[in-house]
């Protein structure tokens, strides 16, 4: 925890992600050559990829929260924390969560999205966690194809159906960080502000707003 904390409030690592990659206006109408499509989803392990890859959806996320009232950097730190900012990402467990908010196949048809395959588990669901390993190969990890399969992995989409549902959240439990406890586990936990999502969720909202001020 200590050593990432300290690569994340690296002065040199966010002076580089500010200056070289400040995409604030930049949406995936503009995006349509391949490549840029590509690159938004490759693999890319450094801090400063992570938040880059988040970056490119800020017109966005942007719209999504002032729609919904969402505190400002709240759902793009909630993407970040998911996905790492990647919307063909599948949750490393295999448990069957996917896209930029890594919703579990009953939470997406719940919140209105159209979901491969014939799983409404909201929980744990390995078989449909290979289903979509085997769906993304199958695709070559193609958006535009994968997103029209399996709304989760569509940018727009998902972001809609992420906000509404964490502003359901906080109306059902008063509280933004007892919202992005349900949001991860649920039913919030007992001290949310003390968990390690919400922590890094704080963290990575507070480093967008201090980019947006610059």
């Amino acid at each position: 925890m200590k050593t990432i904390n300290k690569i994340l409030i690296s002065g040199a690592i966010l002076a580089g992600i500010y200056g070289i990659y400040n995409l604030k206006n930049s949406s995936i109408e503009e995006q349509e050559n391949k490549k840029n499509i590509i690159s938004i989803t490759s693999s890319d392990k450094t801090i400063e990829g992570k938040f880059k890859r988040t970056y490119r959806w800020d017109k966005i996320l942007d719209e999504r929260e002032e729609k919904y009232k969402i505190e400002k950097g709240l759902l793009k730190a909630l993407a970040m924390r998911e996905s790492l900012g990647d919307p063909l990402r599948l949750n490393e467990s295999g448990d069957g969560g996917a896209g930029l908010y890594m919703f579990q196949p009953g939470t997406a048809i719940y919140c209105g999205l159209e979901v491969y395959g014939n799983s409404n588990k909201m929980g744990v669901d390995k078989f449909h966690g290979r289903e979509l390993k085997k769906l993304i190969k199958e695709n070559k990890n193609d958006y535009e194809k994968l997103a029209k399969i399996d709304e989760r992995f569509d940018v727009y989409k998902s972001s809609e159906a992420a906000a509404k549902f964490l502003k359901q959240l906080y109306k059902r439990h008063n509280s933004w960080n007892k919202a992005l406890s349900a949001y991860n586990r649920g039913q919030p936990a007992k001290n949310p502000d003390k968990t390690d999502h919400v922590k890094f969720i704080r963290q990575y909202q507070n480093y967008y707003n201090k980019r947006d001020k610059n």
